[in-house]
């Protein structure tokens, strides 16, 4: 009987059963099975987040460069504490989903940390957990010289001289330049030249504009250089460029025009280097000033008429308002004794030879960083008199594999990678 009475049932209510079949098999992308959204979102709703941190809990000897950072698989970060022993707190950015934290800059060398973290889901579930760690000892710290000088006001032909405590390997390179900031107002193009593997310059492509103010944030805490030397911390310098100075120096007219913003404000005769001694040729720079230098032919050239007394190319005496333009021993400074040859004929052993007046004006006038250009003596500047600078074409200047041109207008976003999520 009930077998019959099954069998007896009406078509229409078997096309509904099938109707409500073709509905269901329709029904919108994951809210017809377990295994669709709506069901992932409630069991992970149902679950509290899970929370990974690294470095792990009892990791020891991490490397000071070694990322920090918290990761919640569901829900957001509600708070992350980093606490290092004996050190102010640690601080780091939080992804714009709200579920990775990452600290930002290195670590300290030999030194303890403690990162605790806290997740909640759209349930109000938490979850809490807690990390500690200890970091390598670093055998020796990575220090820098840099100029110009923090604070200072420089020529418009200045370059950043970076030099470091240790050797910093090919493959380091690159990587350490990207932690070297460079921004200015305005901002110019440049670029980064190393001429040892412990010393690289950053020079514009043009001259500095009169009037820029610079600024040098060097993020070096975390780097590797390698061997055991790290870098421990940042540094940060600024500096500021005056009017611009460039003096025109030509051996073939024994005169040197000096000319300050564009404008011609001197023409004085000089005397240069004679035969066997030629001046420096080239795009120089002003390096230093010094009202006295003991100038000594012996220590210099090493000959027998420079060394001994009385012979034709020998010297020792005190000349003053020295002007440097190289690391090398060529100045522009007074001359007294050979004012009857300035304008008409080269008597000096390499120096350029002003009147004691017109030497006073110049050094007095003069910034670090000021450009010298000298002409027609034959004897170019290259990296060992220290003046490669403005030597090489600005096209050839880059040596950093690839690095290229840097823009010093905004602040750079790829050194930092440690807040890329």
């Amino acid at each position: 009987m009930h077998l019959r009475s099954r069998g007896a049932q009406p078509w229409p209510a078997m096309m509904a059963i099938g109707s409500a079949l073709l509905i269901t098999s329709c029904a919108l992308p994951g809210s017809g099975s377990g295994s669709g959204r709506g069901a992932q979102a409630q069991q992970a709703a149902s679950t509290p987040p899970h929370l990974t941190l690294s470095p792990a809990d009892g990791s020891h000897g991490i490397a000071l460069d070694a990322p920090v950072s918290v990761t919640a698989d569901s829900g957001q970060l509600t708070s992350v504490i980093a606490h290092e022993a004996g050190a102010p707190d640690p601080t780091g950015d939080t992804s714009s989903d709200g579920r990775t934290w990452r600290l930002t800059g290195g670590l300290d060398s030999g030194a303890s940390y403690t990162i605790e973290a806290t997740a909640v889901n759209v349930a109000g579930q938490k979850t809490t957990k807690r990390a500690s760690f200890t970091t390598l000892t670093a055998q020796q710290r990575l220090l820098t010289t840099y100029s110009p000088d923090d604070g200072s006001t420089v020529g418009v032909g200045e370059p950043i001289d970076l030099r470091f405590n240790t050797s910093i390997s090919d493959d380091r390179k690159r990587d350490l330049l990207q932690r070297i900031h460079i921004e200015s107002t305005p901002g110019v193009t440049g670029a980064w030249h190393w001429f040892s593997d412990d010393e690289v310059h950053f020079r514009t492509q043009q001259y500095w504009p009169a009037g820029t103010k610079v600024s040098i944030t060097a993020n070096l805490k975390g780097f590797d250089a390698g061997n055991g030397v790290w870098g421990l911390a940042d540094w940060t310098s600024s500096f500021t460029i005056g009017p611009k100075h460039v003096s025109m120096i030509d051996d073939n007219t024994h005169q040197m025009q000096v000319f300050e913003n564009d404008q011609l404000i001197n023409t004085w005769p000089v005397s240069m280097g004679k035969a066997g001694y030629p001046t420096l040729e080239g795009t120089l720079v002003v390096l230093y000033k010094v009202y006295k230098v003991k100038m000594n032919s012996c220590d210099t050239f090493h000959t027998a008429t420079a060394c001994i007394p009385g012979a034709g190319n020998f010297y020792n005496e005190d000349v003053f308002y020295d002007t440097a333009i190289s690391t090398n021993g060529f100045y522009i400074h007074a001359a007294p004794w050979s004012v009857y040859a300035q304008g008409h004929y080269d008597v000096s052993h390499g120096c350029v030879n002003l009147s004691t007046d017109r030497a006073i004006t110049f050094y007095n006038w003069s910034l670090v960083g000021d450009v010298v250009i000298i002409e027609h003596t034959g004897n170019v500047a290259d990296v060992s008199n220290g003046e490669a600078d403005w030597q090489i074409d600005f096209a050839h200047f880059s040596n950093t594999n690839g690095l290229g041109p840097v823009y010093t207008g905004s602040p750079s976003t790829s050194a930092r990678s440690d807040r890329v999520f």
